[in-house]
C-alpha cells in the first residue's frame, strides 16, 4: 500500500507529513526512555524482515490482485509500539529513498498509514484483544493475528480519507474508493494475519520471551536471535521475491478500476528504479530482483542498528561516558 506522488494533494501530504514527523519523534523519544539490550538486535532483525517480505506480493483468490506484508502488529508485538513505528519508518524511507517505491511527497502519508496507524494503532486493538484472549504465548499470537486483519483495514480506510480530502470537488467518489479499498484489503488481511502468525509462532517455539516481551535485561542470546532473523530475511528476499505475483497490489488495483492511477507522477529514482539492479540483464530478471532484494535487506538491517547505536550513545551522554554503551 505505497501511495505514488501526484495521487494525494500537496497539502495533505504535508498535513500526513506533519503527523509522522512528530510520531516518528515521539517514538524516538520513547524508546530512548527504555532501551533495553534487545532492542537494538531486534529492531535490526524485524525491519529486515518486514523489509523483505513487503517484496513478497501474494496474490488473492478471486481476482487479478496481489497484496503485501505491512508488519506493523508484526513489529510491534515484538517490539512495542515505539521502535515497531520506527522498524516500519526506516523500512519505508529505504524503499522510497532507494527502489522509488512509494513517492517522497506521499513518505509521511505512507508512514500514517503503514508506521504509525500500523504499529501504534494496531497494538492499541492487540491489547484490547489481550485482556479476553489472555496474555500467555498462544493468546498473544491470536491477538496480534486479530489486531494485524484489523490493522489493514485501518490503513485503508487512512487512505480512503486522505484521497477524499485530496480529491474534494472532483468525479472521484470517496464511498466507491472505500468500497473497493475494503473489498481488496479485507482479503489482503487475512494474508497479514496469517503471516503475523507464523512470524511469531515460529518466535514462540525458540525463544518465548521475544513474543512475550518480558525478556529481563540482560538476558543472553539476542545476537543469536539477530543473526537467525537476518539470515531469513535474506533468504526471503533473495528466494521468493523473484518469485512475488506481478498483479497490482490493492491499492494500484483500485487506482486502475476507478481511473486514479493517472494521477501518479512518475519520480526520478534516487538510486535505483523498482527492485532491480540496472546492469544486469534482462533475461536474468530473478537475480537482479534477488541481488536488490540483498542489497536493500542489508541497507535496512544496517540503518537500523545505527540508529540504536546512536540511541544509546545519546543516552549514555556519549561514547567516551563509562560503561553506558551497552552490548
Amino acid at each position: 500500500m505505497h501511495i505514488r506522488d501526484g495521487i494525494l494533494s500537496p497539502e495533505v501530504c504535508v498535513a500526513c507529513g506533519a503527523l509522522s514527523l512528530l510520531a516518528v519523534g515521539w517514538s524516538l523519544k520513547k524508546v530512548r526512555e527504555d532501551l533495553s539490550d534487545r532492542a537494538v538486535p531486534l529492531t535490526g532483525m524485524m525491519a529486515a524482515l518486514i523489509f523483505a517480505g513487503q517484496m513478497v506480493n501474494f496474490p488473492l483468490l478471486g481476482a487479478p490482485v496481489s497484496g503485501h506484508l505491512l508488519g506493523g502488529v508484526l513489529a510491534a508485538t515484538v517490539l512495542g509500539p515505539w521502535a515497531g513505528c520506527l522498524a516500519i519508518t526506516l523500512v519505508l524511507i529505504v524503499q522510497a529513498v532507494m527502489f522509488s517505491d512509494g513517492g517522497l511527497l506521499s513518505l509521511g502519508a505512507n508512514v500514517l498509514n503503514m508506521g504509525v496507524v500500523g504499529a501504534w494503532g494496531g497494538w492499541a486493538i492487540e491489547q484490547v484483544f489481550r485482556r479476553f484472549l489472555g496474555k500467555g504465548g498462544p493468546a498473544t499470537i491470536m491477538s496480534a493475528m486479530g489486531a494485524a486483519y484489523l490493522s489493514v483495514l485501518a490503513a485503508a480506510a487512512c487512505f480512503c480519507l486522505e484521497f477524499a480530502l485530496s480529491q474534494r470537488g472532483t468525479a472521484f467518489r470517496p464511498g466507491t474508493v472505500l468500497s473497493l479499498m475494503v473489498l481488496y484489503h479485507a482479503a489482503i488481511g487475512v494474508g497479514e494475519a496469517i503471516i503475523t502468525g507464523l512470524v511469531l509462532g515460529f518466535l514462540w517455539a525458540r525463544r518465548p520471551d521475544v513474543v512475550l516481551g518480558h525478556a529481563e535485561r540482560g538476558s543472553g542470546g539476542w545476537r543469536a536471535v539477530m543473526w537467525a532473523g537476518l539470515t531469513m530475511a535474506l533468504a526471503i528476499a533473495a528466494l521468493a521475491a523473484p518469485w512475488a505475483s506481478e498483479w497490482p497490489d490493492g491499492l494500484d488495483a483500485v487506482g486502475q478500476s476507478l481511473g486514479f492511477e493517472a494521477l501518479a507522477t512518475e519520480s526520478r529514482p534516487i538510486v535505483l528504479e523498482d527492485y532491480a539492479i540496472p546492469v544486469i540483464p534482462e533475461a536474468w530478471a530473478g537475480a537482479s530482483v534477488a541481488l536488490a532484494g540483498i542489497l536493500g535487506t542489508m541497507v535496512v538491517f544496517g540503518a537500523a542498528i545505527a540508529m540504536g547505536r546512536a540511541a544509546k550513545l545519546s543516552l549514555a551522554g556519549g561514547p567516551l561516558a563509562g560503561n553506558g554503551h551497552g552490548q
